[in-house]
């Protein structure tokens, strides 16, 4: 009797082990604002490209994200992967929490360094580690209005800074605008800096605001306002239509104002499209996005490291482009024939091969408020372009 109860526990033992053995693993993933809506159809398919893992999303509102992280980190209940956009990656990443990535990537035969945007690789550096993969990316380019411009005698978008000022002002003469424009909006105000040369610190660490690259970008981009060519004060103002009505017939945005466009304002199809930046001394525009981190202490790396491969290898960034309308950060789902009819998107595409993220550190979401309070204040004529910049200075040497 007692070798029988024995030999029955033992049996238990190896079904159970067995059983075990075949579990699926499972990795957690918190997925932010509408991507986490529409993940579920990549997960579906990671799932089935490897039958072993399982993928539970846990959804988080933007608006709660950077709270709920910050919980998770101290409560020791981080996900095995996070969504992480591209401006959190210095604040998490210099307090060590996420898992570098570098040996991962290098020893990957689905994903390499090279296949990603320049600039978005650079957003998952922090302190020299790389500490994420590019999930997927947004820019900024030009929106203008094809017919306005013929009519003022330009068959092609201004190319230049002197070409946009110079359509900007016959645009206006109508009493009109020459663009749309913001005085406290640092994505469209940096580029204008990266585009002559400009930069907020130098290669020492020094901050480098009243440069002269820097000081002319801001007193170019305060002529814009200071002769009537922007708004100076656009609060409250529907862009849709002061664009329909040419009012405000060109622009500075994002991907996601091309659908928004056509849905808003179909009667004007037809008469806009999207251009690169105008040229200073390059095309540099801002580069934005999310990419994938895996927490430190994730009890599944090599699962979640998968997951990371299998959402940014190539022809899967397609797949999640025409599920979310999110842009492929890998440049070879760029040669996809899927985007050869989207004509518009073509130029996002281009213009993410000279695209710029702001520097990768802790303090600048602080940075971030004060390029916008100065840059402001020059635009409304508080100080001048070069005052403006010596405040910066002041005030990003006074968090570093």
């Amino acid at each position: 009797m007692k070798k029988a109860l024995i030999l029955i526990l033992l049996l238990g033992i190896i079904l159970f082990s067995t059983l075990s053995a075949f579990a699926a693993e499972t990795i957690t993933v918190w997925a932010m604002g509408a991507e986490a809506k529409k993940i579920g159809a990549m997960v579906e398919k990671f799932e089935k490209a490897y039958p072993g893992l399982k993928v539970k999303v846990q959804a988080i509102p933007w608006s709660s994200a950077h709270d709920k992280l910050i919980t998770a980190i101290a409560g020791g209940t981080v996900p095995d992967v996070a969504q992480m956009g591209t401006t959190w990656m210095a604040e998490f990443g210099s307090i060590g929490v996420f898992e570098d990535v570098s040996n991962y990537l290098k020893n990957s035969k689905v994903i390499k360094e090279d296949d990603f945007f320049e600039g978005s690789l650079n957003t998952n550096i922090v302190d020299g580690k790389l500490y994420g993969i590019p999930w997927y990316v947004d820019t900024r380019v030009l929106f203008y209005r094809t017919d306005l411009l013929a009519e003022v005698g330009y068959d092609h978008p201004p190319r230049t800074w002197e070409e946009l000022e110079d359509v900007a002002r016959k645009l206006a003469a109508d009493g009109g605008y020459g663009l749309a424009l913001s005085t406290n909006n640092y994505q469209e105000f940096m580029p204008f800096v990266w585009q002559n040369g400009g930069r907020i610190l130098d290669e020492n660490g020094e901050v480098a605001v009243t440069e002269p690259a820097f000081v002319e970008a801001l007193e170019f981009y305060v002529k814009l306002f200071k002769e009537g060519l922007a708004p100076i004060d656009a609060q409250g103002t529907n862009l849709f239509q002061e664009f329909a009505a040419g009012r405000m017939p060109m622009y500075f945005s994002g991907p996601w104002m091309v659908n928004l466009t056509h849905e808003q304002v179909p009667e004007i199809d037809g008469k806009w499209s999207v251009a690169l930046m105008p040229e200073k001394k390059s095309r540099t525009s801002f580069i934005g996005g999310c990419n994938l981190v895996i927490f430190k202490d994730s009890k599944h790396k090599e699962a979640a490291w998968k997951f990371i491969e299998f959402m940014t290898e190539a022809q899967n960034q397609v797949e999640w482009f025409k599920i979310s309308g999110c842009l492929p950060a890998n440049k070879w789902a760029w040669e996809d024939t899927y985007f050869n009819n989207l004509e518009m998107m073509q130029v996002f595409g281009e213009q993410l091969k000279d695209a710029k993220a702001p520097i990768n550190i802790p303090q600048w979401a602080q940075i971030e408020s004060f390029i916008q309070r100065r840059v402001q204040e020059a635009c409304y004529g508080e100080k001048t372009p070069k005052e403006a910049a010596e405040a910066l200075a002041r005030d990003i040497e006074g968090v570093l």
